[in-house]
């Protein structure tokens, strides 16, 4: 790589760890809407939201891939269990609004278009009200997820040549939701689970620093509520937030920059139910680059 081309790309990253950390701003839970936990410091916001409260501060910190098996990883930074609860039936869609506001290369915050990654959705099942949990021993089943969704042609996603990718990351779930669906992202209440108080553990992460897996960006969010209606007599076997992820997972080791356009992304060994990426259309096994410097509106 040439200085010139390698202090561009330096320059791209910088840029984006300023403007690419979020938060949810707004849950939809039950027919009602709460606020997202958002203040300087850990503290009670005083408006009754069951978001969980962090220290995540003013500046949307994100958790880094060297914590990923440290408590910050359940739910942000020193995060701690609101007193209150949403109450939500079985079955019911649930949708999370993430900060963000501007548009690719144009002042963007909350999140930046070279930005790409992954959203989850976990459910964890308290013993009582989950204002007492205690984080670290809730045990975490998946409900949603989405990663690489494809290499659409004519895009900044995938510049097409002769039908195969040239230097682009693919169209990811982060992309679907900051630049598609109005920072917004719906998941499901399953309806099979027994009713009771759960903890939901939401989080969109990227990929977009390609270095080691310590570089990788995520934000965690945590959320109370009671469900009603379950049809399930049993919870579903989950893991501790802290054994969610490990650096063995490949596709914390993704090389967003160099890859095989098309390439199958094995499932995550946490959830092997449920792929965390989908397959690309595009079948061609190319080998691209891409620089965060390189994006097209």
């Amino acid at each position: 790589m040439s200085k010139i081309f390698a202090t561009g790309a330096v320059l791209a990253a910088i840029f984006s760890q300023v403007a690419g950390h979020t938060y949810v701003e707004e849950w939809d839970v039950g027919g009602q809407t709460y606020p997202g936990f958002y203040l300087d410091s850990k503290h009670d916001p005083g408006n009754k939201s069951p978001a969980w409260w962090t220290n995540q501060g003013w500046g949307y910190q994100p958790v880094y891939g060297s914590s990923i098996n440290k408590p910050d990883i359940i739910a942000h930074i020193d995060a701690s269990p609101s007193p209150y609860t949403a109450e939500a039936k079985a079955g019911s869609d649930v949708t999370v609004t993430w900060h963000h506001t501007g548009s690719c290369g144009g002042g963007e915050n909350g999140w930046d278009c070279s930005h790409h990654g992954w959203t989850a959705t976990y459910l964890a099942k308290c013993d009582g009200d989950c204002k007492d949990a205690d984080k670290e021993s809730l045990e975490f089943f998946n409900i949603d997820q989405h990663g690489l969704i494809d290499y659409p042609e004519g895009t900044r996603y995938s510049e097409s040549e002769d039908g195969k990718p040239e230097g682009y990351p693919g169209f990811w779930a982060t992309d679907k939701i900051f630049y598609e669906d109005d920072n917004k992202h719906t998941f499901t209440i399953p309806q099979d689970i027994p009713s009771g108080n759960y903890v939901i553990r939401t989080e969109v992460m990227s990929v977009h620093n390609n270095g080691d897996i310590s570089e990788r960006q995520f934000w965690p969010q945590a959320f109370n509520v009671k469900v009603t209606g379950g049809s399930g007599t049993t919870v579903p076997a989950g893991k501790k937030g802290t054994e969610l992820y490990s650096a063995k997972d490949t596709l914390l080791a993704w090389d967003l920059y160099w890859h095989t356009a098309g390439k199958t992304v094995p499932k995550f060994t946490q959830s092997d139910d449920i792929p965390l990426v989908s397959v690309a259309t595009n079948s061609a096994a190319t080998k691209v680059r891409r620089h965060a410097r390189d994006f097209k509106n």
